[in-house]
C-alpha cells in the first residue's frame, strides 16, 4: 500500500507525538540506599566497615533530574559505628564510555575481590569471592560509580544528549560527587579521583571541572591511560611509536624476543628504538631510502619478534591488531588486546580482523556474574531493572542522545587551531590546567606493561607535553605493573598497585619523585 504524503505526514506527526508522550512519563526512581556491615581481617587486624549500595539523582542543565546514579561505597568505622569524615574518600569509575564499574569494583581495591586465573581462561561459574588483603580501605574511604545508562544506573531519553557525551558526562560525575560530599558530609574530606581506560580521559577532565564547581581534589590516580585520542588513528605517525614498545614486551613474555635480556632492559631498548630510529624512518614517509627501511625493519623484527619482511612489507607500520595476530600465528594463536600474556584461539587466523578479544571472553562472564551476585546477594540490591554492562548507545550514531559525542570543549588558552572546541577528547590541556591552577595536586599515572589497548609509551609521550612550568613538572609520578589494561587481574601486580597507593596517599606533590619508576631516555640530540 503507498501513503499519500498527507497520510505519511499525519503518522509521523502521531509517532513523535506518542514517542514525546512517552518521554513525559519516563520517571527515575527515587533515591534509594541500603547499608550493611562487615569486617576483615588485614595484617592481623579485624576491621570494621559498612557496605552502602545507593543511588543519588543528579541534573543536567536542561533536565531535573536527569538520571539516578547507582554507587557502592565503602566506609571504615570505629568501634560505634562511625565514619571518620576526615579520612580521604576516592571515587572510583571504569571508562567505556558508557561502562559500568564492574571490573574495578571486583578485580581491585575494595574489600572483596574476584580469584580467577590470571591470564588463562576462565571455567564457568560458580566463582570465587574472597577477602582482599590488597584493599585501600586501611588509607581510603571508596565510592564505586556507575556511569548513567551503565550498571545499575539510570538515565531519561531526554538527558541522553547532554550526557552521552565527553563533556556532559564529566559534567555528570561532577554533580554526582558533589551530591555526595553533601549527603554523607564528606566535603571536607580529603578527595581522589580514580579513574581506568576512559576513565582517565573523565578523570583529567573531571579533575579541572571540579575546580571550577569549588571541589579541589588533592590527588588524581589514572591507570591505563588514553589522554588524547588523536593518536588513536593509525594515520598518525605516533600511534605506532606508541605502540611499539608494548609490542616488544608482548613478544618478551611469549618468548619470541629478548631470551637473554630482562625486561626493563629489553623495554628500554624498545624506548629508544621507537623514539629515535622508528621515529626518523615513519617521518621520512616514501623519501626513506630502501637500504635503511631493511635495516629499520630487521631491528624492528629482532625487538618485536615478527618477520622482518612482513615488517618490511608492512611499511615498518603494523596495527596492534594485526601484531595481536601475526604475533603467534604459527601456533594458530592471537593474542589478547587488554592483556598481551593471554593467547587464545581464532577462528579465522588468516584473517587481519580478530574473531573475538579472547581476554575479554575469558573474563568479563566471570566478573559480570559475581558482581551481580555480590550486590545483591551479600550486599543487599534489590531494584530492577538488571544490570548493564554498558550503556545501550549506538557506537556508530552520530545523532546527539543516540550515540556518544565527542566533541570536548578544552580549557581557555589551550593551543588549537580548532579554537577551544575540537571533535575529539584530547584531556592533555586538562590535566596541565588543573595542576597549574592547583600546584599542590599529585597525579598517579599507572600503566600495564602488555597493554595493547592503552600503550604505556604513547602515556609518557603525552604526559612529556602537558606543557607544565617546569616546577610542577614532578607532580606527576609513573609506575608500572606486570600486567594488562586491568592491570588488578595479576595478584602479583594488584599487590604493587595497593602498595604504590598507599604510598602516594602518604605523600606530597613535590615528593612524588620518590614513587616515580619511570625511566630516562637518552637526552635528545639536535645537532644544527
Amino acid at each position: 500500500m503507498v501513503m499519500s504524503n498527507d497520510n505519511e505526514q499525519a503518522s509521523k506527526t502521531a509517532a513523535a507525538a506518542a514517542q514525546q508522550n512517552e518521554r513525559k512519563t519516563q520517571q527515575l526512581p527515587e533515591p534509594y540506599e541500603k547499608t550493611t556491615r562487615h569486617q576483615i581481617v588485614l595484617d592481623g587486624e579485624r576491621i570494621a566497615y559498612t557496605a552502602t549500595v545507593g543511588t543519588l539523582n543528579i541534573d543536567t542543565a536542561k533536565v531535573k533530574p536527569a538520571a539516578s546514579v547507582f554507587f557502592a561505597a565503602f566506609n571504615l568505622i570505629d568501634s560505634d559505628g562511625n565514619v571518620d569524615s576526615s579520612r580521604p574518600v576516592t571515587f572510583v569509575f571504569n571508562g567505556g564510555p558508557g561502562s559500568a564499574t564492574t571490573f574495578l569494583l571486583m578485580g581491585s581495591i575494595a574489600p572483596k575481590r574476584i580469584d580467577v586465573p590470571d591470564a588463562a581462561p576462565v571455567p564457568a561459574a560458580p566463582y570465587q569471592l574472597v577477602d582482599n588483603v590488597h584493599t585501600l580501605l586501611p588509607s581510603s574511604d571508596l565510592v564505586f560509580i556507575d556511569a548513567p545508562g551503565a550498571g545499575f544506573s539510570e538515565i531519561l531519553d531526554t538527558a541522553k544528549p547532554e550526557l552521552w557525551s565527553v563533556d556532559g558526562d564529566v559534567a555528570g560525575f561532577s554533580a554526582f560527587i558533589r551530591a555526595y560530599l553533601s549527603k554523607y558530609h564528606r566535603w571536607n574530606s580529603p578527595k581522589y579521583i580514580l579513574g581506568e581506560s576512559y576513565g582517565t580521559t573523565r578523570g583529567a577532565a573531571l579533575a579541572y571541572r571540579l575546580q571550577q564547581d569549588g571541589v579541589a581534589p588533592n590527588g588524581i590516580i589514572l591507570i591505563s591511560n588514553i589522554l588524547d585520542y588523536a593518536f588513536t588513528l593509525d594515520t598518525s605517525d605516533q600511534f605506532y611509536i606508541g605502540y611499539f614498545p608494548t609490542f616488544a614486551s608482548v613478544a618478551k613474555y611469549h618468548d619470541r624476543a629478548a631470551a637473554d635480556t630482562e625486561v626493563a632492559e629489553h623495554l628500554q631498548a624498545a624506548r629508544e628504538f621507537a623514539n629515535g630510529p622508528l621515529r626518523l624512518a615513519l617521518a621520512a614517509g616514501a623519501s626513506l631510502d630502501d637500504d635503511t627501511k631493511r635495516k629499520v625493519a630487521a631491528r624492528y623484527a629482532e625487538l618485536t619478534g615478527l618477520d622482518a619482511q612482513y615488517v618490511y612489507d608492512s611499511d615498518l607500520r603494523v596495527v596492534d591488531m594485526r601484531f595481536r595476530k601475526a604475533l603467534l600465528h604459527d601456533e594458530d594463536k592471537i593474542v589478547g588486546r587488554y592483556d598481551g600474556r593471554v593467547a587464545g584461539y581464532d577462528l579465522d587466523r588468516m584473517n587481519d580482523e580478530e574473531t573475538f578479544v579472547v581476554d575479554d571472553a575469558f573474563l568479563d562472564p566471570a566478573y559480570s556474574s559475581l558482581c551481580n551476585a555480590y550486590l545483591r546477594d551479600e550486599l543487599g540490591w534489590d531494584r530492577t531493572p538488571e544490570r548493564r554492562g554498558f550503556a545501550d548507545f549506538d557506537w556508530n550514531a552520530t545523532e546527539p542522545g543516540k550515540g556518544w559525542t565527542w566533541w570536548h570543549t578544552q580549557p581557555s588558552g589551550t593551543k588549537s587551531s580548532w579554537g577551544s572546541k575540537i571533535p575529539f577528547p584530547n584531556v592533555v590541556p586538562d590535566l596541565a590546567a588543573a595542576i597549574t591552577h592547583q600546584p599542590t595536586l599529585k597525579v598517579l599515572i599507572g600503566n600495564g606493561i602488555y597493554d595493547l589497548c592503552t600503550p604505556f609509551f604513547q602515556t609518557e609521550y603525552d604526559i612529556d607535553h602537558l606543557g607544565l612550568p617546569k616546577a610542577l613538572r614532578g607532580n606527576v609520578a609513573f609506575t608500572y605493573y606486570p600486567a594488562g589494561h586491568m592491570l588488578y587481574s595479576s595478584e602479583k601486580s594488584l599487590a604493587k598497585f595497593s602498595a604504590d597507593l598507599q604510598r602516594f596517599y602518604g605523600l606530597r606533590a613535590d615528593d612524588l619523585s620518590t614513587l616515580n619508576e619511570r625511566p630516562a631516555l637518552p637526552t635528545a640530540r639536535i645537532d644544527l
